[in-house]
């Protein structure tokens, strides 16, 4: 074999292998394969380094292509099965929310922008067998149903013990307030699946090609300024909206007004919204009494008591787009809450700074502040484990989780530490409540 096709023959079975396991270091390829990492790097070398190059014997090639035809893993490990479903929801989430078009059941024939791929097929398979092999009924059968399932965690309905052990218990794939995937599905996806369509980036792409055509700091500037408004106005009025846009250029306005902002529904009309005091979302009547109300956002109604606000007529506002709310206000309402309250402590602070390298910064970017609220810290500590981010250049690193989620799961933040290898020494893992002191304690070492 020649020295090129050996390497092109490397990249090419590690990458096949990765679309059944998801991502794997060379280390881990080469443990697979039965070959000690040491070796494999001589395979890989560049074979002008003599003193590192080895050519790869036939028997190490039998080896390799033995492990590709292997079966994919079994339906029993977990990782695969979550991974398979999480991609199946990203992608019928494009179809929804991108495309515009109806979830279908039908199969998905050439050139059509509807219906089931094969590839559902199969991850609706996965999720019915290990529903029938663990003596549950079959959730898999039928996409609607089963999409409806991924708005409640898995240990309410897929209660595998494989599953259950590996930290998937609380993971949620689809929000149920508002029908988008969750930041869990989208990096479950990614990591496991073989299709990793990022529909953020796609929600996206239209305010980032118009940040794109100014110069860097000026781009960080518009787009801390539109962020921030938009997390703290999930519901604007039409007065808000117009002073917003008198600080923007019309190319940043447009994808704005048009795809982050809508109209309410006509069953508002001659309606009268009441907001939340806290983050002024929309308060929604309770599930279990249209009297009592509660705040439409997750993040803020399991963190505080509902409080009334700011009253307006329906048909004078705008509502933030679900995908919108599920992207940047869900996990901004905290964001905003640690800004303001370091803020108010003293701290010199910034909020998304470099366009959202990280959520928050402190004294002259010498801490940085990352939040994550992920149900299952496996599935963030796996996250982190490949790859930390913005915080990377940061001296003091903080890796913060909402309080109500760590109180939520026993042992939240050691089983997240576990989970991240050699980046928990990286990172400093704590509370939203914790952050103040922690950021003094550094400030002053």
């Amino acid at each position: 074999m020649m020295d090129a096709q050996q390497k092109d023959f490397l990249n090419g079975a590690k990458k096949t292998l990765e679309q059944r396991l998801g991502r794997i270091s060379w280390e881990e390829f080469a443990q697979k394969a039965g070959i000690e990492p040491r070796t494999m790097k001589s395979y890989r070398a560049d074979p002008d380094s003599k003193h590192n190059y080895r050519e790869m014997p036939s028997l190490v090639r039998q080896a390799i292509e033995t492990l590709l035809q292997k079966p994919q893993r079994e339906v029993n490990d977990a990782s695969a099965l979550v991974g398979a479903l999480a991609s199946l929801v990203i992608r019928q989430a494009k179809t929804a929310l991108v495309d515009r078009q109806i979830i279908s059941g039908l199969s998905q024939y050439p050139g059509s922008r509807t219906g089931l791929s094969e590839e559902d097929r199969k991850a609706m398979a996965l999720v019915s067998r290990a529903a029938l092999q663990s003596g549950m009924a079959d959730v898999g059968g039928e996409i609607h149903e089963l999409l409806s399932a991924c708005r409640q965690p898995f240990s309410q309905w897929l209660q595998m013990p494989q599953l259950l052990l590996a930290g998937f218990g609380a993971t949620v794939l689809i929000d149920p307030d508002h029908g988008i995937p969750t930041s869990e599905a989208q990096e479950l996806a990614e990591v496991f699946g073989s299709i990793a369509s990022h529909l953020e980036e796609r929600i996206f792409a239209a305010y980032k090609d118009a940040l794109a055509h100014f110069p860097p700091e000026s781009a960080a500037e518009y787009y801390t300024l539109i962020r921030e408004f938009v997390v703290r106005n999930p519901v604007a009025s039409a007065p808000q909206l117009f002073e917003i846009g008198k600080k923007l250029p019309p190319v940043l306005w447009l994808p704005v007004q048009r795809e982050f902002y809508e109209p309410f529904s006509a069953s508002y009309v001659d309606t009268e919204i009441v907001l939340c005091a806290h983050c002024n979302s929309l308060l929604k009547p309770h599930k279990n009494g249209a009297r009592l109300l509660v705040c439409s956002s997750r993040a803020c109604r399991n963190e505080r008591s509902t409080q009334e606000g700011a009253r307006l007529p329906a048909m004078q506002a705008s509502r933030v787009r679900p995908e919108i709310h599920q992207f940047w206000v869900e996990p901004g309402i905290h964001e905003l809450w640690l800004h303001d309250e370091l803020k108010t402590e003293g701290f010199a602070v910034r909020l998304y700074p470099h366009q959202d390298q990280v959520d928050v910064a402190i004294a002259n970017d010498r801490i940085g502040i990352d939040l994550k609220a992920y149900a299952s810290p496996e599935t963030l500590g796996l996250k982190l484990k490949n790859s930390i981010g913005g915080l990377a250049f940061y001296e003091k690193k903080l890796l913060v989780v909402p309080d109500w989620i760590v109180r939520s799961q026993s042992s939240y933040l050691e089983r997240l530490r576990s989970s991240m290898g050699e980046n928990a020494r990286r990172l400093t893992c704590c509370m939203v409540s914790e952050v103040p002191s922690i950021s003094r304690d550094a400030l002053h070492a």
